[in-house]
């Protein structure tokens, strides 16, 4: 203990402050000027080697030790670092969000506020040989709908009664409610709409979604709950004038394009469809577009538009004849098609089954084979013309029946041993003279020849669904096959493939491939197409030969002299041909029928300077069950019209006669 020092500045560590002054009143009495008082006793100092107790006394500052000014200060500095540490994550985040992040952040916020638009490219149109429009695309409308932007199902069930009763059948109400009761955003209602009807229902629809004590955005929305939308409707002014041909388009909903279901629709969609083309445009939250802000705009290209080789004229009377035979002959169905013979483009291609439309049998002329009969036999007779085996006169001895190969061979008339020429077994249509022609050619040769008319190859043409047909290899040849195929049982072609048989006799030979396409137009170019390929299936010399014997055919007069197909005479005109009876296989014995036939009859007009091939099958016709009775007479009205429609001049002379049979 310091001695001589106040007891208070004992308790004075360095560094320490003084106690605070004494404040007036804790003076002594005397200090005061007061008189009489006791003075306030002095606190004592604490005893030596013992700390003394804080006291608190008035006008003084509570010590603290050391320990919780330290504490203090670590708290301060833990708190400084936590809001440095915070700070510059935040600046790091920053930075990244705008240098690093920046464009990818910019293309999110800005898909959320752009809608895609499709541009869609017009669909090329289909025409006939001489450009009258077969199909086409005119400008319709889609109805559709944003589910969400409906107030209640009031509303809903209104814009429904509105469709319905606008657009009848074509929608159903119980549909159109759960549509626009969906959780989709967008939903077509209707489609195929005429502009001037989408326009009326549009107008009625919006004096139903109104509600004019909602707020703006609210009737903003119910303005455009029902919107409508350009799509194109594919028109055929002509109705199903030549639909097999031309097919059918359909909508894809998932590409919002038209695309081509059957025909040359569908086999030529993409080169008709173009390419769509695409814009972008913002729009607001409600997802509606907002004017003039389309960016990214991307052209659709238009499609090509083809022209057909068909002629619109003869292909619509083609199918009035062929329809009404059908009809007199009580037939299932049947085909015709004309072919070009220098050009081999199709002129018409027309099928036709009782109370079944285009849609539902396709086109059989291409895609279903039947079993030709003896129209075939023009593959024997140029075989044994190639060989140098017969010409027109050379002389038969031909009986009722022939054995090949354990089988009897009948002619379908009964008839003893008579003496024919090569002309009168073609013209008659003997099978037992045609077997006898075919013995002298021999099976090897005979395969060869059946092989060079491309039967079990698909002739290529530009339409879907073609089937090649078939025949048998020699190798697969059972003891009757030799028996059959001279004959035209056991091959299966399909009409165009026999049609291709008849152009090639009438070309000198040369069979051109089939074609359907006369030419495209891209941009306003027209490129015309052109022959795909040919093919020299027989001598010059044997076609012109073996057309003069197919005269013989549709000649008149006497027993001696008359073919099996007079009816498919033209009178001016030299007319070629054979008419052909086929036995159908029976669906339920598996084999041939007695009384179903295919009746055909294939030809060349003018014989004399050729034009055309004409080919015909009935299937399965009552009345005139054989091609000369039912198909021979649809070759004269259909070739007929197409001589006088194509200003076809007549022959210069009368056909040869020629002799069937010999006395």
């Amino acid at each position: 203990m310091t001695v001589g020092r106040p007891a208070d500045a004992g308790d004075l560590r360095r560094g320490q402050r003084p106690p605070p002054a004494t404040r007036e009143r804790d003076r002594p009495s005397a200090a005061r000027g007061e008189t009489g008082a006791r003075p306030r006793p002095r606190p004592q100092p604490a005893p030596v080697g013992r700390q003394r107790k804080s006291v608190s006394q008035r006008g003084r500052r509570t010590r603290r030790d050391s320990g919780a000014r330290v504490n203090v200060k670590m708290r301060t500095r833990a708190a400084l670092i936590v809001v440095v540490t915070l700070l510059a994550i935040a600046l790091g985040k920053l930075v990244t969000i705008q240098t690093f992040d920046a464009k990818a952040l910019a293309a999110t916020g800005l898909q959320q506020n752009q809608h895609k638009y499709v541009l869609r490219a017009e669909r090329g149109s289909i025409t006939d040989r001489n450009g009258a429009p077969l199909a086409f695309s005119i400008e319709g409308r889609a109805i559709a709908a944003h589910p969400s932007f409906f107030q209640n199902d009031a509303q809903r069930s209104k814009v429904a009664d509105i469709l319905v009763a606008a657009l009848g059948s074509t929608v159903n109400r119980a549909d159109l409610m759960t549509r626009m009761m969906s959780k989709n955003k967008y939903v077509y209602l209707a489609r195929s709409v005429m502009p001037a009807l989408a326009d009326s229902v549009m107008a009625k629809i919006a004096k139903v979604l109104v509600d004019k004590k909602a707020d703006p955005e609210v009737q903003n929305r119910l303005a455009n709950a029902v919107a409508t939308e350009v799509q194109d409707i594919r028109s055929e002014p002509d109705g199903a004038l030549a639909a097999s041909v031309v097919g059918s388009t359909g909508w894809n909903g998932f590409t919002e394009t038209t695309f081509g279901q059957a025909g040359v629709e569908s086999k030529f969609n993409a080169l008709l469809s173009g390419r769509n083309g695409s814009r972008l445009v913002q729009v607001d939250s409600a997802g509606i577009a907002i004017p003039n802000t389309a960016t990214d705009v991307t052209p659709a290209v238009d499609g090509t538009s083809i022209k057909l080789s068909i002629d619109q004229d003869l292909q619509y009377s083609a199918e009035q004849m062929l329809t009404a035979q059908v009809q007199a002959s009580q037939a299932k169905g049947g085909c015709a098609i004309v072919k070009g013979i220098s050009d081999g483009q199709i002129y018409a291609m027309t099928c036709s089954y009782t109370g079944k439309t285009a849609a539902q049998i396709g086109n059989p002329a291409v895609t279903t084979p039947f079993e030709p009969g003896s129209v075939n036999k023009v593959v024997t007779f140029a075989a044994a013309l190639e060989s140098g085996l017969i010409d027109p006169k050379t002389q038969f001895s031909v009986d009722g029946q022939i054995s090949i190969g354990g089988r009897n061979i009948h002619d379908a008339w009964v008839h003893s041993p008579i003496r024919m020429t090569a002309t009168g077994i073609l013209a008659k249509s003997s099978n037992v003279g045609t077997l006898m022609i075919a013995q002298k050619v021999g099976p090897t040769a005979f395969a060869r020849e059946l092989g060079k008319y491309g039967l079990g190859k698909k002739t290529g043409i530009e339409l879907p669904g073609e089937s090649a047909g078939s025949y048998p290899a020699q190798s697969q040849w059972s003891a009757t096959s030799f028996a059959n195929l001279p004959i035209g049982q056991g091959v299966s072609m399909t009409l165009l493939q026999l049609v291709d048989m008849y152009q090639a006799i009438g070309n000198k030979g040369v069979m051109v491939a089939p074609t359907i396409i006369a030419g495209t137009t891209k941009n306003g170019v027209y490129t015309p197409s052109r022959i795909r390929s040919t093919t020299q299936v027989m001598k010059p010399a044997t076609a012109s030969t073996l057309l003069d014997m197919l005269r013989g055919t549709v000649q008149s007069g006497d027993y001696d002299h008359k073919g099996t197909g007079t009816s498919a005479a033209i009178i001016g005109y030299q007319v070629a041909g054979k008419t052909g009876t086929a036995q159908q296989v029976d669906p339920v014995t598996h084999a041939y029928s007695s009384t179903l036939t295919n009746a055909t009859f294939a030809g060349v007009v003018p014989a004399d300077n050729p034009r055309y091939a004409i080919a015909i099958m009935l299937d399965a016709p009552v009345n005139g069950s054989e091609g000369g009775d039912s198909a021979a007479p649809l070759f004269h009205r259909i070739a007929s019209y197409a001589m006088r429609e194509a200003d076809v001049a007549p022959s210069a002379s009368p056909a040869p006669i020629y002799d069937l049979y010999l006395q």
